[in-house]
């Protein structure tokens, strides 16, 4: 297994082709007559990944893998992120793109290209399970 987000599975083509993964400092500014601006380190904003994913009908059903998926965006519902052996967090999906690039002759999708933006869940960030090894 490549890795998982909630129930969906990440394994052989079914992987993500692109996980870009961003982190960002909070600072408030504050002014000083005649002098430089100084900044205040406040603390760290909730990190955003980012996922391209190719659902084929030869490893999976495309149409319910991105249903599962609108579930968890219909609901808000925080899950796990894992890839390789490391939980990189709770996430919640911001955002869903879908793309179908192919389908049977009746309309039913076999290839899909999802992307997924994902923010970190900072709210259920102590319940999270200790990293695989």
């Amino acid at each position: 297994m490549w890795g998982k987000f909630g129930n969906v599975i990440f394994q052989l083509l079914k992987t993500p082709e692109t996980l870009n993964r961003s982190s960002r400092a909070k600072f408030a500014r504050i002014s000083l007559f005649g002098e430089k601006e100084k900044l205040h380190f406040t603390g760290l904003e909730p990190e955003t990944v980012e996922l391209s994913i190719r659902l084929h009908s030869s490893f999976c059903n495309p149409a319910e893998e991105v249903e599962v998926l609108r579930g968890y965006l219909k609901n808000a519902e925080s899950q796990f992120l894992i890839v390789g052996d490391y939980i990189k967090g709770r996430f919640v999906i911001e955002g869903i793109q879908e793309e179908t690039r192919t389908t049977d002759k009746r309309g039913n999708p076999l290839q899909i290209l999802i992307n997924l933006t994902l923010k970190e869940d900072v709210q259920n960030v102590g319940n999270q399970p200790q990293e695989r090894t």
